[in-house]
């Protein structure tokens, strides 16, 4: 993935001298995000929501429409009007979970428009405190000492908090009871409340929790550290190979939007992800900005169908819905 790439005159341009700049948007912009209130993508989009409210002259909207690990409201987008006042945030786990779902009813590379993807983010594998461990080698002894026991909560079937936790028991040689939640504030919550005994989640979600001490980072699933919890090493370093799983966000318009609408949503992420404070906030939060053209989310995108195709045949998933 490039890096995000935001000259002088990329962060100034905006939609005020297009020709449809005095029709679009008409009213607010309803953003859907097919997650619970709470996560990572929630968090993200509200904090960009208020400057691109100043750009367009209307509100832009957060609407949350949980359910089928994400896929009603991608549904909703590829059904909705190309008009450009209904976009979607969603991300990678739209795309690892199709496997494990045997009808859709939407196809993500034909029936979905790319804009821009917005950032990469490392999972944090997190436990609560009355867990006792304090490290990725104590959790492994305690897991192996207990086969089948631990809770393992995901952010929902398929997403990338199941398969990472998926691949982390098949390379660590653990086995725990897998546990999907709709979306990743429900399965911190679980964590919190002991309900569930570890899961990996992005630092966006969890950095407060585990600075209050209601959870215990112990690594992460990226090759590289997160600054976000320098002290958690990554899975590799603590001897679990193969596993370099980063999550990514993005953003969806319906499809036969017109390219100007599409080029103009794009010039706007791009702008407010340049600005100082919200590019300081991701990198608090441990979110890389990307700001990627349409063309270059679409074909990443169809990178993504191809990889995790192929993952899902020779692990031998199927659909379970």
């Amino acid at each position: 993935m490039k890096p995000l790439r935001i000259g002088i005159a990329g962060a100034l341009l905006i939609i005020a001298g297009s020709p449809f700049a005095a029709e679009w948007p008409s009213r607010p912009i309803v953003v859907l995000d097919g997650f619970a209130p709470g996560g990572g993508t929630d968090v993200l989009m509200r904090v960009m929501a208020v400057e691109m409210t100043r750009t367009f002259g209307q509100p832009v909207v957060v609407e949350n429409r949980s359910g089928a690990s994400g896929h009603i409201a991608a549904e909703a987008i590829a059904r909705a009007a190309p008009d450009g006042q209904m976009i979607m945030i969603h991300t990678a786990s739209m795309i690892t979970s199709r496997p494990l779902y045997a009808k859709l009813g939407y196809d993500v590379v034909r029936d979905l428009a790319p804009v821009t993807q917005i950032v990469r983010i490392p999972n944090v594998l997190v436990v609560p405190p009355a867990l006792p461990v304090k490290n990725i080698r104590e959790f492994l002894a305690l897991a192996k000492r207990r086969p089948g026991e631990l809770v393992f909560a995901s952010t929902g079937l398929g997403f990338i908090s199941h398969v990472v936790g998926e691949l982390f028991q098949q390379v660590a040689g653990i086995r725990s009871i897998h546990v999907p939640y709709r979306g990743a504030a429900p399965a911190t919550i679980a964590l919190i409340s002991g309900e569930a005994a570890y899961a990996f989640i992005v630092p966006l979600v969890v950095r407060s929790h585990v600075e209050a001490g209601k959870l215990r980072a112990l690594a992460v699933s990226t090759i590289k550290r997160t600054p976000v919890f320098p002290d958690a090493p990554t899975l590799d370093e603590a001897g679990i190979k193969g596993i370099d799983i980063p999550h990514w966000y993005g953003i969806w318009a319906p499809p036969k939007t017109p390219p100007a609408i599409i080029n103009a949503l794009y010039r706007e992420y791009v702008r407010v992800m340049a600005l100082p404070a919200i590019r300081e906030r991701f990198q608090r939060e441990g979110a890389e900005p990307v700001g990627s053209t349409p063309a270059e989310f679409a074909a990443f995108v169809q990178s993504e169908v191809t990889r995790w195709t192929e993952v899902a045949r020779k692990a031998g998933l199927k659909p379970e819905s």
